[in-house]
C-alpha cells in the first residue's frame, strides 16, 4: 500500500453502504485522523474529513472515494493498530519463528472482528435462542452463527490457504470437553499435514458470552487467535478481543505488544528506572497483593462438577481479596486482566477458542498465563490462571 499513517499512526476503513443503512457505532476514531476506502491497495489518495484538505492526487483517487468525498456514501470507522517497531516486549519470549506479515494478519482479524461486532450490536438483547450444546446453559444464537461466517469469509479472503478453526462448527452436545479438544488437534493435524511452511491457524469464538448477549448484558466479546506451528510447539503468534458495546478493541501480536484502541499497554514503567532496569521487569509477570486484588472467577458451565469446584473457590477466596467478579466471558476478562482493570482470572475447562487471544494479549501486557501446576500454559490447557 502506498498508505502513509498520520501522527497517531491510525487510518479507517470504509465500507460501502447507503447512508440511510448506517449504524451509529461506539468505536470512534478523533476528528483529525484520515480515512481511505478498503481498496487502499489501488487507491493511491487518502481523504481528512472535509474534501477541501484532500490530500494527494484526484487522479489517482479510487471511485470509491471519488463518491465519499462527493458525499453519496458514509463510512463506517474503526482504528487499526499500528505496531511498534522498536523491539520491546513485555513476553518472556520475543524471538518467534512464524515469519509470516503479523501487521497484515492483524489488520485483518481486526477488521473481521469489527464487522462481526456490528451484526452483535445490531441484535443483542433483541435474539431467540437458536439451540443449545452441551445442556441448557450453553446457548446459540443465529447472530453467532452468522458473526462466525463474516469473520470466517473475511479471513479466508486474505488467507485462503490456513486453517479456520470457529467454535459454530463443532458437535459440542455430548462431552463438549474431549470434541473442543478433538477439534482442536484436527485443525493442527490439518495444518501440519498441509506442507506449506508457516501456514496459520485461525482460532475463532464469534461471540465469547452468548448469555451475557442473549440477555442484553454488555459483557461479551469477538476473540480471535491466531497459532503458528513453526517450532517445537504451537504458538499463539496474534490475537483481537473486540467489545463492540464498550468500543475496546485490544490486540497483540507475539513479540510486539499489546494494545488498545491503537494505544500501547504499558502496565508496568517506572520513570525513575533505567532502561535496563525496566526490560528486566518487563521479562518478569505482574505482581498484586492478594489482598489489594479484584479477581474474576471463572463459571465454567459444560459440567456441573466444575461449578460447584467455581463456587468453592469463590467461598476460600471472598475473604481474602479486595473483591470478585464473575463476569462469565473468558476473553472478555483476559483482556480487562491485560489492562489491569482485573488482578487475575482462573477458571476451568476453557477451549481453545475461549483462551487463543487472549493468551499472547496477556502475557504481551506482561501477564502470565499458566496451568493450575504452574507450568505454562498452552493452546491445549483448560484449566488456568491468567
Amino acid at each position: 500500500s502506498s498508505f502513509t499513517a498520520s501522527s497517531q499512526r491510525t487510518f479507517h476503513a470504509a465500507y460501502a453502504r447507503p447512508a440511510s443503512t448506517m449504524a451509529a457505532t461506539a468505536f470512534q476514531p478523533s476528528m483529525m485522523q484520515r480515512r481511505r476506502c478498503t481498496d487502499h491497495r489501488r487507491c493511491g489518495g487518502a481523504l481528512r474529513k472535509s474534501p477541501q484538505n484532500y490530500i494527494g492526487s484526484r487522479r489517482n483517487t479510487s471511485p470509491f472515494c471519488r463518491r465519499m468525498m462527493a458525499g453519496e456514501v458514509e463510512t463506517e470507522s474503526f482504528t487499526y493498530t499500528f505496531l511498534d517497531d522498536d523491539g520491546s516486549s513485555s513476553s518472556n519470549n520475543n524471538n518467534i519463528g512464524c515469519q509470516r506479515d503479523l501487521q497484515h494478519v492483524l489488520h485483518t482479524i481486526e477488521k473481521a472482528a469489527y464487522s462481526a461486532g456490528q451484526i452483535a450490536l445490531s441484535t443483542a438483547g433483541k435474539i431467540a435462542v437458536k439451540s443449545t450444546k452441551a445442556n441448557a446453559r450453553d446457548l446459540v444464537t443465529e447472530s453467532d452463527v452468522e458473526c462466525q461466517n463474516r469473520i470466517k469469509e473475511i479471513i479466508l479472503q486474505e488467507f485462503p490457504n490456513d486453517v479456520f478453526l470457529g467454535e459454530e462448527g463443532i458437535d459440542l452436545s455430548g462431552d463438549s470437553s474431549s470434541a473442543s479438544s478433538g477439534a482442536l488437534k484436527e485443525a493442527l493435524g490439518i495444518a501440519e499435514e498441509s506442507g506449506m511452511d508457516d501456514r496459520l491457524l485461525f482460532v475463532v469464538d464469534p461471540i465469547d458470552g452468548t448469555t451475557n448477549f442473549q440477555a442484553g448484558l454488555p459483557i461479551y466479546a469477538m476473540s480471535i487467535g491466531v497459532v503458528s506451528l513453526v517450532g517445537s510447539t504451537p504458538e499463539v503468534v496474534a490475537g483481537v478481543i473486540y467489545n463492540p458495546t464498550l468500543g475496546e478493541m485490544t490486540s497483540a501480536v507475539r513479540g510486539r505488544g499489546c494494545y488498545l484502541n491503537n494505544r500501547r499497554i504499558h502496565p508496568r514503567p517506572n520513570k525513575n528506572d533505567n532502561t535496563q532496569q525496566q526490560q528486566q521487569q518487563q521479562q518478569q509477570p505482574r505482581q498484586s497483593i492478594l489482598s489489594e486484588s479484584l479477581i474474576n472467577v471463572g463459571f465454567p458451565i459444560s459440567k456441573e462438577s466444575t461449578l460447584l469446584v467455581s463456587s468453592r473457590a469463590v467461598t476460600a477466596l471472598a475473604t481474602k481479596v479486595r473483591g470478585l467478579r464473575m463476569v462469565a466471558c473468558a476473553s472478555q476478562a483476559m483482556a480487562w486482566v491485560a489492562h489491569s482493570k482485573f488482578s487475575a482470572y482462573f477458571s476451568w475447562d476453557l477451549n481453545a477458542w475461549d483462551i487463543a487471544a487472549g493468551m499472547v494479549i496477556v502475557e504481551e501486557s506482561g501477564g502470565l498465563v499458566s496451568n493450575f501446576d504452574g507450568t505454562n500454559a498452552d493452546i491445549s490447557s483448560r484449566d488456568m490462571i491468567i
